[in-house]
This record gives structure tokens, C-alpha cells and sequence, in this order.
């Protein structure tokens, strides 16, 4: 049977919704794997509602519910430091503190987004906050995010473009100032709403939808997890790109295979685990890198079942179009 014919249109310059601060933007991507799967953590390391991902030159540091992890790279069984919630409660205020979410690494400084209720005896949402820590995972500061701007934050990530904090809440990309004292409120600097290209859903679905991570690139492209819960399989379920400009993130195609062999303009992924009663993967937050290959993304992934599990997924970006396609092509036949 001969191979069907796929066209492909390529444009060479860059999407004219490019912020002026964006100087390069990721083409495509390629699944390299994972890094790190099912009985390669530390046995210290609880993985039930793993949350968020982070790194250094030599670390990752990772977040469930209540803890901090910071395991080495060339070593990931290797715990060096873990901190839990409970060991700083006593410096934030206005709140019981009980989820660590995303996290995000920046010159030395870890920032991590942080919920919980007014009270250990109430479901009343206490106001969302940044919990700032040094790289031994040493209480710094923590600051509160604008009650009416968010009341729920699930992710923080730090723009190196601009050293700015950014998190979301809804359809809306929120950016903050870094600069704050122990408990002061965050400074909304801007807003951003969300224009999907790749996200067609339902108003049942997008109550149903979840913002897990975020994380940019050196030249400040947003990639950003969108997760639903309950869905087996939904083609807008994954990690998409935007760019941020003029009160509008705006989605660009970052072309490569899903785990079912489909050519998607995002990274799409979602499938159900092989026990029964197991819920489905759920994709937890996501983070950028570089080595001396190319850029990448590591995603953090969770299985909910029988026995939680959890793995990071990497995926290569490639800036040359034509390229990454020629490539997409041989994988496809």
C-alpha cells in the first residue's frame, strides 16, 4: 500500500501575534521519553498528588501536597533537602496552608504557589500565595495574590525576559511584580486572556478543565498545561504555546506527534492507565530547560489507581520548520 501524500504549508516568517519581547519561537517538538518513571524515586519521595517541577543546573525540586523535594539530577533516587508545609505554617498568615502547587526556579530562588482554607475547621478558600524559598529549600517570604484578580492559584512560573511572576486563574494570565515584602501583597503589573486555537470546548468542558503548570522559554514563550479531569481522551488536552501581547495570550502551533501517532499543533497527551478502577493520566506542570542539545520541556505526570505513579516526560523543541517536519514524516511512515 503506498504511503498517503501529506501536504504541509510552511511559513517562514515569524506569527505576527509574536510579543516584541519574543525573539524565538519553538516550531515543533519531538517525545524523547522519560526521565524519570514508576520505582526510579526516592523512596522518600510520597508521589501521591505530586503537583509541580522545577530545576537547576544540578536539581530537581519537586512538590505533592505538603512537601518539597530536591533530588540530584545525575541521581534522582538521592533526596538532598525536603521541606514539608507544616514546618512553615507558623510564618504565613491569614490562612491554614495544606497544597503546594507549581514551582518555578529563578537565580537562586524557588517560588511556590500555595492554597488552603481560612481555618483547619472550614472549606473557606484562604487567600492564594507565593511561598518563597532559597535553593536548601530555607523559608524567605511569601507574599498574597490579589483576592478579586485570583482566588485559586494552581501554578507560578518566573518570565526570564522580564524577571516577572506569572500564574492564571480562568481564561486570564496574570503578571506580577517579584519585588515584595514578607506578606505584602503581589503588584499586578498586566493581564492576559487567553486565546486558544486548539481548545475547542464546550462551557461543560471548560468548567471541567484545570490549570496545572506553566512555564517560558528564554525568549518568554508561555507554555501552559490545560488538563480535563474526566476525559479519556480529549484533543484539546495537553501543553499549548502562547505569546503574550497587548492584553492577549495568543496560541501558536508547535507541531508533533500525540501518543496516538496523530500530527497535533501541541503537545497532546492523554490515556488510561492498564489497572482497573485507575483514573486517568493527569498532566501536573511543566518545565523549560536547555542542554547541549536543544531546548526542552520536562512534563510531570500522575496516575491516581490502585498504586499512584508518577513519571517526567521530556520533549525536544526544534526551531527549523521544515526540518522538524521532514523528521515527523519518517516517524509517520
Amino acid at each position: 500500500m503506498d504511503n498517503p501524500q501529506i501536504n504541509f504549508t510552511v511559513v517562514e516568517d515569524e506569527p505576527e501575534n509574536v510579543s516584541p519581547l519574543v525573539t524565538k519561537v519553538p516550531r515543533a517538538f519531538v517525545c524523547v521519553g522519560p526521565l524519570v518513571e514508576k520505582g526510579e524515586w526516592p523512596k522518600e519521595i510520597d508521589v501521591d498528588e505530586i503537583q509541580g517541577i522545577t530545576d537547576d543546573s544540578k536539581h530537581y525540586y519537586i512538590t505533592n501536597q505538603w512537601e518539597i523535594y530536591k533530588i540530584a539530577k545525575e541521581n534522582p533516587r538521592k533526596v538532598v533537602a525536603k521541606l514539608h508545609l507544616m514546618r512553615i505554617q507558623h510564618f504565613l498568615k491569614d490562612g491554614f496552608y495544606r497544597h503546594f502547587g507549581g514551582i518555578s526556579y529563578y537565580k537562586g530562588l524557588i517560588y511556590v504557589a500555595t492554597t488552603g482554607r481560612v481555618h483547619p475547621l472550614t472549606t473557606r478558600r484562604a487567600v492564594p500565595i507565593v511561598v518563597v524559598l532559597d535553593s536548601d529549600l530555607n523559608f524567605v517570604k511569601f507574599a498574597r495574590f490579589p483576592e478579586k484578580t485570583q482566588a485559586g492559584a494552581a501554578w507560578i512560573a518566573v518570565n526570564p525576559v522580564d524577571g516577572h511572576l506569572y500564574s492564571s486563574y480562568g481564561d486570564s494570565v496574570f503578571e506580577y511584580s517579584r519585588s515584595f515584602g514578607n506578606g505584602d501583597d503581589l503588584t499586578l503589573l498586566s493581564g492576559y486572556r487567553m486565546d486558544f486555537e486548539h481548545a475547542d470546548l464546550s462551557q461543560e468542558e471548560w468548567d471541567d478543565a484545570v490549570a496545572q503548570g506553566g512555564t517560558f522559554t528564554n525568549d518568554g514563550v508561555l507554555f501552559y498545561v490545560l488538563d480535563l479531569k474526566h476525559a479519556e481522551y480529549s484533543a484539546s488536552t495537553g501543553v499549548h504555546a502562547f505569546v503574550l501581547n497587548n492584553g492577549m495570550a495568543s496560541e501558536i502551533d508547535v507541531l508533533g506527534l500525540n501518543n496516538k501517532g496523530e500530527l497535533r499543533p501541541f503537545i497532546s497527551v492523554k490515556y488510561r492507565g492498564s489497572m482497573d478502577g485507575d483514573r486517568f493520566w493527569e498532566m501536573e506542570d511543566v518545565q523549560f530547560g536547555v542542554d547541549s542539545v536543544s531546548e526542552y520541556i520536562d512534563l510531570l505526570k500522575l496516575r491516581n489507581g490502585k498504586e499512584d505513579e508518577a513519571e517526567i516526560v521530556r520533549y525536544r523543541l526544534i526551531h527549523d520548520l521544515k526540518g522538524a517536519l521532514n523528521k515527523l514524516v519518517e516517524d509517520l511512515f
